[in-house]
C-alpha cells in the first residue's frame, strides 16, 4: 500500500519524479470516469425520471422520512415514527394533486390537508403538511423544506410524533412531474377498544418516478380544534381490522444513494477532487524545483472539469426552484 501510494503520489527517482496519478494516461482515465459517472449516476436517471416500474415507489417515501428524521436529530428532537396510516393519507393527497393537476394544500373542491388524514381514520391532536413538486433528488426536497422557515417549523415541531409520506406522478402546468406530500401528526389518545375499531386498512402507496425539474414546496399545519365544521369528515372505518403501527425499516445506504442522484454524484466527485488536489499539492511541495508543467496542467484540467460538472449539475437541479410561502392554521403557540 505504501509502495503504491509513493508510486502514484510522491515524486521520486523510482517514478522519474513523475507521480503516476498526474500523468497523461491517468488524467484521461479519470476524465473518462467522471464522464461515465455523470452519465449513469446523474444525467440518465434525471432524464429518464428514474423507473416507474421499479422499487422507487417504496424507496422515495422511506428516504424522505429518514431525511426528515435526520434533520430532527440535528435539532436534538426525537425522531418521528413512520405510520402506515399517515403514509396512506399522504399518498391519497399526492394522488389527488397528480390526478387533478394542482399544487396546493387545498384542492379545487375545497378539501384541506386534514380531509385526507381524517378520511383514513386517523384522529389527531396536531397535524401539518409539506408538499413538493418538480425535483430529481430526494435530498434537495428536504434541503428546500429546511431552507424555508415555515416548512422547517413543520419538520422540527416538537408536538409531532408520527410521519407519513406519499408520492405520485402526473401532469402539472403541461409537463410530467412528481408530487410529494409529507404529513406530520400527533395522534389523539385512544383507549385499547377504540384502537381496535377505528384503524383503517392500509393500502399500497402509488408508483413513483423522479423527474428533471427542481423543487417547489408548500407547508401547512393545524390542530384538531382549528378545522372548521364544514371541513370535518366523519371517521368511519371500512374494512376495519386491528393493525399495528409499522415503524418501517430505515432505507439502506444504497437506497439513499439511488434516490439522490445529484448528491450521490457530488459525493463521488468530492472524493476524486480531493485525490487530485492532494496529488498536485504533494508534487508542488516536494519537487520545489524543475516542475514538469504537463503534470501540473493535467491536475488543473481535471480539477477544472470537476468544478464545471458541479456547476452544471447544480444549475440543472435548481434553475426553476421556487419556495412558496406556507400557511399556518395552527392555534398552538410556537
Amino acid at each position: 500500500m505504501i509502495s503504491w501510494f509513493k508510486k502514484h503520489f510522491i515524486p521520486h527517482e523510482g517514478n522519474g519524479h513523475r507521480p503516476h496519478i498526474l500523468r497523461d494516461l491517468s488524467a484521461r482515465n479519470i476524465v473518462a470516469i467522471i464522464i461515465f459517472l455523470e452519465l449513469f449516476t446523474f444525467l440518465i436517471p434525471t432524464i429518464t425520471h428514474l423507473s416507474t416500474t421499479g422499487g422507487m415507489a417504496a424507496v422515495l417515501p422511506a428516504v424522505l422520512a429518514d431525511l426528515t428524521n435526520e434533520e430532527r436529530q440535528t435539532q436534538n428532537l426525537p425522531t418521528l415514527t413512520v405510520n402506515p396510516i399517515l403514509n396512506e393519507a399522504a399518498a391519497m393527497k399526492a394522488n389527488d394533486m397528480a390526478t387533478k393537476g394542482y399544487f396546493a394544500h387545498t384542492s379545487p373542491e375545497g378539501k384541506t390537508p386534514w380531509y385526507w388524514i381524517e378520511k383514513v381514520g386517523y384522529k389527531y391532536q396536531y397535524a401539518g403538511e409539506n408538499l413538493a413538486i418538480n425535483f430529481n433528488d430526494s435530498k434537495d426536497v428536504t434541503n428546500a423544506w429546511m431552507g424555508s422557515p415555515t416548512h422547517k417549523a413543520n419538520i422540527v415541531k416538537g408536538n409531532y410524533t408520527e410521519i407519513g409520506t406519499g408520492i405520485a406522478t402526473g401532469i402539472y402546468e403541461g409537463r410530467n412531474t412528481i408530487f410529494v406530500a409529507q404529513v406530520y401528526a400527533n395522534p389523539l389518545p385512544q383507549t385499547a377498544e377504540q384502537i381496535k375499531i377505528t384503524k383503517a386498512e392500509v393500502k399500497k402507496a402509488p408508483i413513483v418516478v423522479a423527474v428533471k425539474e427542481p423543487v417547489n414546496v408548500l407547508g401547512e399545519e393545524t390542530n384538531a380544534s382549528s378545522v372548521t365544521p364544514q371541513e370535518t369528515v366523519a371517521v368511519v372505518a371500512t374494512n376495519t381490522q386491528e393493525i399495528s403501527i409499522d415503524k418501517t425499516s430505515k432505507p439502506t445506504l444504497w437506497q439513499k444513494l439511488i434516490a439522490s442522484p445529484r448528491n450521490t454524484t457530488n459525493l463521488i466527485l468530492y472524493v476524486i477532487f480531493g485525490i487530485i488536489f492532494v496529488a498536485l499539492l504533494l508534487y508542488i511541495l516536494i519537487k520545489m524545483r524543475d516542475h514538469h508543467l504537463d503534470l501540473i496542467t493535467n491536475g488543473l484540467v481535471v480539477l477544472a472539469i470537476i468544478g464545471a460538472v458541479f456547476l452544471a449539475n447544480y444549475y440543472l437541479s435548481h434553475r426553476d426552484m421556487v419556495i412558496t410561502q406556507s400557511l399556518d392554521y395552527s392555534i398552538q403557540s410556537q
